[in-house]
């Protein structure tokens, strides 16, 4: 016996042509789904019985970034600002928010995150699960081409997940899978050697986005720097540390409320302007139409100013420093045990966030699931000094730097605050400002000593994402070896079925890394701030941090 899976879509239209929703049902059930655009013969006929056009209620492209019903207007080219924009364009090797951002607006996978945050049908318009778990069949979405005019095969679904099955950062997430196979010309077969809880979940990361089978074949195992995908923006122009501008794809297979295919814009273009305040005088201007980070201490001021639009979002994000345990003074566990019992994340808190934050007791996030919140990462200055007399360095340590990215106003305020902090146990540091892409090529590369004003972002609608890039590869760049044990466990973890049984193992996890400092010191949590311009209309960020471009239009 199997399960079969398909888009919220699928089953409205299957309930319309059995008769069971009446015109008010459907269009109730179809604004539950956000908005979803409901097309073909069987909705056209059942509203027009009703003597109705056939649409929607347009939560997707019909509501002003303020949530105000409006009609949607096609067209323009709307640019949004980075403090660095992309490094690497190849989900397979790349570990950044920002590469991520980016490659989402381009590349598809068999499935992908909703906007509820739920797994839902992409590439994939339905699948199947054997009883036993093991055995995956995904029936491909008819039509649907590639950037490049191709339409999308079995063969191009086996050889993309391939490729990342062997290589990458990603490549755990199809670690049991022992064959795929082509069933037919439209269905894929994935077999596994055991039952894998994250299994949908990850397959919906870019990183196992489906590409064409020549271009795979041409790469190997290099990285791609002009990606062809399926996503509704395709890539024109990626001038490394300037800036990366998309295009609309004009075979885009998904459709709009207004029964048209998705984007209404014709351009997105991502800037590079390293100072966060330059990006809001930017919008102000309107050379910029949006950006993130935003300086918390401009909120209070930006809240009242009508050249602009002020959007919070909730968001699985920690806020965190980076060390690198093979240096010292970091490569003793309790010089590390110290420099986090030395932080008073509240001021934190209250300096760096104006107040907006809350205190981090995990590297998890609050918002995420399994986060422990039973987790502390208590302030304690006494026990910290006597934690450095005790450790290979008992007269402190002098000399290792503190970087951040050039003109990130978080980073410059985490670095200040927490030197202050460690200047008193006599672990002393020298705060120095980097290029945004040369200090993630030294993160990249575990070249640096501490870094600043570095976040983590859920990518992933499952916590194994979490506890592999911390406890397994990369480990966060920093150098440290977990435990036997903490590795078992996150392996143990990934197969319990068990929701309870598995959400204490996470539990332990974050207590252990807690205990070990495992090269990352969590501060505080914060939702996403976004500052757009007034023409930018129904924007929307995820908890996973990833913006809906496709849905955003400018009003003029």
């Amino acid at each position: 016996m199997t399960k079969q899976y398909e888009a919220p879509q699928q089953r409205l239209i299957a309930r319309i042509n059995r008769g069971e929703l009446s015109r008010r049902d459907l269009l109730r059930q179809a604004g539950a789904l956000g908005g979803v655009a409901l097309v073909g013969g069987a909705l056209a006929s059942f509203l027009a019985s009703c003597g109705a056009a056939a649409s929607t209620p347009a939560s997707g492209g019909g509501t002003s970034a303020s949530g105000s019903p409006t009609a949607a207007r096609r067209g323009g080219a709307l640019s949004w600002a980075y403090t660095l924009i992309p490094t690497k364009l190849d989900p397979v090797w790349s570990g950044s928010r920002t590469d991520g951002i980016v490659l989402a607006q381009m590349l598809e996978g068999l499935v992908r995150n909703s906007r509820e945050s739920k797994i839902e049908a992409a590439l994939a318009e339905k699948w199947t699960i054997s009883e036993d778990g093991l055995t995956y069949s995904f029936h491909l979405r008819s039509g649907v081409k590639f950037h490049n005019g191709k339409g999308v095969t079995p063969e191009d679904v086996i050889a993309s997940l391939g490729r990342s099955k062997a290589n990458g950062t990603y490549k755990w997430t199809l670690a049991a899978v022992t064959s795929m196979d082509k069933v037919d010309d439209a269905t894929v077969k994935l077999t596994l050697n055991t039952k894998v809880a994250s299994f949908l979940p990850g397959l919906a990361i870019t990183a196992n986005a489906i590409f064409p089978k020549e271009e795979i074949d041409k790469i190997g195992k290099d990285e791609f720097t002009q990606p062809i995908g399926t996503g509704p923006f395709m890539l024109k122009e990626w001038i490394r540390n300037d800036h990366v501008t998309l295009d609309k794809n004009p075979n885009y297979w998904d459709l709009a409320p207004d029964g048209k295919a998705y984007p209404y814009l014709d351009q997105l273009a991502f800037k590079q302007v390293g100072e966060s305040s330059t990006q809001v005088l930017q919008v102000q201007a309107g050379s910029l139409h949006g950006s993130e980070g935003i300086p918390w201490s401009q909120i209070p001021t930006l809240e009242k100013d009508a050249r602009g639009q002020l959007l919070a979002f909730p968001q699985q994000q920690t806020n965190f420093l980076v060390l690198q345990v093979t240096k010292p003074p970091f490569d003793d566990l309790k010089v590390r045990q110290a420099m986090s019992l030395a932080l008073d994340r509240q001021v934190f808190v209250d300096r760096a966030t104006s107040g907006k934050g809350e205190v981090a007791n995990s590297f998890f996030p609050k918002s995420a699931t399994s986060w422990n919140q039973s987790s502390t990462l208590p302030y304690d200055l006494d026990k910290a000094k006597q934690l450095i007399a005790q450790s290979k360095y008992p007269n402190g340590h002098s000399g290792a730097k503190l970087q951040l990215t050039s003109g990130s106003q978080i980073g410059r305020d985490n670095a200040i605050i927490a030197k202050d902090m460690w200047d008193k146990i006599g672990i002393q540091l020298t705060i120095e400002e980097v290029e945004g892409s040369t200090l993630s090529d030294s993160w990249y590369k575990q070249s640096f000593e501490t870094i600043s004003g570095y976040q983590w972002t859920n990518g992933m609608l499952d916590p194994e994402q979490h506890v592999q890039f911390f406890f397994v590869d990369p480990r966060m760049q920093t150098g440290w070896q977990p435990s036997q044990h903490a590795t078992d466990l996150v392996k143990a973890a990934s197969q319990e079925l068990d929701p309870d049984k598995r959400s204490k193992m996470y539990y332990e996890l974050q207590d252990i890394y807690n205990d070990d400092v495992g090269g990352t010191i969590s501060l505080y949590y914060t939702p996403s701030i976004n500052y757009l311009g007034p023409d930018v209309k129904n924007f929307f960020r995820t908890p996973l941090g990833v913006p809906f471009y496709r849905d955003t239009w400018l009003a003029k």
